[in-house]
């Protein structure tokens, strides 16, 4: 098996290629540019390509994406913090399901920072939605 194969086909390989299409979708609906676009494009097609080799839990996508939804709503709403966290933690426990074939102290520390990662797209591109043109 190629090497990038491989690495696509590992359950952090998938979850990377995921949040990195989260990322970059989130970012190009903000600025409108065609290089975030194709990064989100070509990142999406490649977590789906993995996840078509090792099929994923629904659960995992469902958390992950609540949580996007839920960090989208402490941004867009004064909610004082409670959508913040829920949003932190149902998209780590997102990606915890998600890297279930790994041993719990990497996994646990890799969800903590797929979860961390999410919240500061989200923070930037509500950032750049507030600045002015």
């Amino acid at each position: 098996m190629p090497l990038a194969v491989a690495l696509l086909c590992h359950p952090l390989g998938t979850l990377a290629a995921l949040v990195t299409a989260i990322v970059a979708a989130l970012y190009a609906a903000q600025s409108g540019r065609l290089l975030p676009t194709f990064t989100a494009v070509s990142a999406a097609l490649l977590a789906l390509l993995a996840y078509l080799q090792v099929p994923p839990s629904a659960a995992g996508i469902a958390w992950v994406f609540a949580g996007v939804a839920f960090l989208h709503l402490e941004f867009l709403r004064s909610t004082f913090g409670v959508a913040g966290l829920a949003g932190v933690g149902s998209a780590t426990w997102g990606a915890y399901l998600l890297l279930a074939p790994l041993a719990l102290p990497g996994r646990a520390a890799m969800a903590i920072l797929a979860g961390l990662l999410l919240l500061a797209a989200v923070a930037r591109t509500m950032r750049l939605r507030t600045l002015p043109p």
